[in-house]
């Protein structure tokens, strides 16, 4: 079952796929009134978006976002030059059925193998993958057409339902393999995976209503513009986000600060012997420790806005509430993070011991109890600017540490 905490983490990334998908619905519905001097620029519009897709993924090395694009290109311009024709037709069936099964399955690949850049060796085993299969789909029906179409349309003869047109057996597998790019999603719950089940959908839509005019021009179109927006955002959150907690960071803070022009409190918040942690048990126990603490954090109320300052300390912002209101709801994280247990495991271990001896050391596990301290201060006519409302919270921070820890400090 999808939690309600998933599903906030989920939504904003589906939700600006999700909108094109549903203005590409609309346009399809009222295909009939689109006048003349659209149709052209509409079939052409794919081709020039993929340009500035492959330019994009290009400048940022992103394989998945290029893969993608590819696909997309492929998929359109094999419906333009292939699938204009009746379905009846030998090399038009054919055509049709690879893209049916062939197109997801290397979306859902390419979507599944983790993103390395451009050079990475999975990139090039994916990019030969997809130029192997449409070669030696192209040299099989060369060689062997007739007798290779025989065997397909034993499974995957197009059939019509009710406007669609395709086998149960085609749909049946892209819908698998859709529900499959799905649960990559949830697992993930990235911009990048949400991007690339979209983008699946939106190739797999014109196959599977092939008859309607414009369909392929208009939900390629959504494909590659869904993939130019994954794209951006990707590297928006790369420049903005902290890749540890998932929080925005030092620079994503300071220009939400420079936009706030009313009364606002700010609290300083910092792991309790982080250091000494870390040198006890490791970096990787400690980078789990700080994720978990970013996660409460993160449930955070009263409007409160995180982010990861550096280290082991968090910013938090409550837009229009004076500190005295802000502390109620630091004392609310902090008692939540101090009664969350923190389980240590030896990540060394567990790699090299049998499954008996991962057993028993899971008798072993030692919790620890993990604690904050926080400072707050607040917009006023004596500090005004970012830098002195920062201060005047870190100083109350250190006031925290001072009287003994795990304690919210109004500065």
């Amino acid at each position: 079952m999808v939690t309600g905490m998933t599903r906030q983490r989920i939504i904003p990334h589906l939700l600006p796929s999700l909108v094109l998908l549903t203005l590409a619905t609309v346009a399809t519905l009222f295909n009939q009134q689109l006048q003349p001097q659209w149709i052209t620029p509409l079939i052409w519009s794919p081709y020039i978006l993929v340009i500035i897709g492959a330019a994009l993924a290009l400048q940022f090395a992103k394989r998945q976002l290029l893969i993608s694009v590819s696909l997309t290109l492929v998929n359109y311009w094999l419906i333009r030059h292939f699938l204009q024709a009746p379905i009846d037709e030998p090399q038009v069936r054919y055509v049709y059925t690879l893209l049916v099964i062939g197109l997801p399955v290397l979306m859902l690949l390419n979507q599944s193998v983790t993103e390395r850049g451009l050079t990475h060796p999975n990139s090039v085993v994916i990019a030969g993958l997809a130029s192997m299969t449409i070669g030696i789909a192209s040299a099989s029906y060369i060689l062997n057409g007739a007798a290779l179409l025989q065997w397909l349309d034993q499974y995957f003869l197009p059939r019509s339902y009710d406007g669609l047109l395709i086998s149960s057996n085609g749909l049946l597998l892209s819908v698998l393999l859709l529900t499959l790019s799905l649960a990559l999603l949830l697992w993930h719950k990235t911009t990048i995976h949400a991007g690339l089940f979209c983008v699946m959908l939106a190739n797999l839509i014109p196959l599977y209503c092939l008859d309607i005019a414009y369909i392929s021009s208009i939900f390629c179109t959504t494909a590659v513009l869904i993939a130019l927006a994954t794209g951006i955002k990707t590297s928006h959150d790369l420049a903005y986000r902290d890749p540890l907690t998932g929080l925005n960071g030092r620079r994503k803070l300071f220009e939400r600060l420079a936009s706030l022009s009313r009364r606002y409190s700010l609290a300083m918040l910092d792991i309790d012997h982080f250091k000494k942690f870390n040198d006890t048990y490791g970096h990787d126990v400690g980078d789990d420790v700080l994720a978990m603490v970013a996660s409460k954090i993160a449930e955070v109320r009263g409007g409160g806005e995180v982010f990861r300052y550096g280290g082991e300390e968090f910013t938090l912002i409550f837009s229009s509430r004076n500190k005295e209101d802000a502390k109620a709801y630091l004392d609310e994280v902090r008692e939540l993070i101090a009664n969350t247990p923190f389980v240590v495991r030896d990540r060394s271990k567990r790699k090299t011991a049998s499954a008996e001896q991962r057993n028993k050391g899971s008798q072993r596990h030692k919790k620890v109890q993990i604690t904050v301290s926080i400072g707050v201060s607040e917009y006023s006519a004596e500090q005004t600017k970012p830098e002195q409302i920062i201060k005047a919270a870190d100083k109350a921070l250190y006031r925290a540490k001072e009287q003994g820890r795990n304690c919210v400090i109004v500065g």
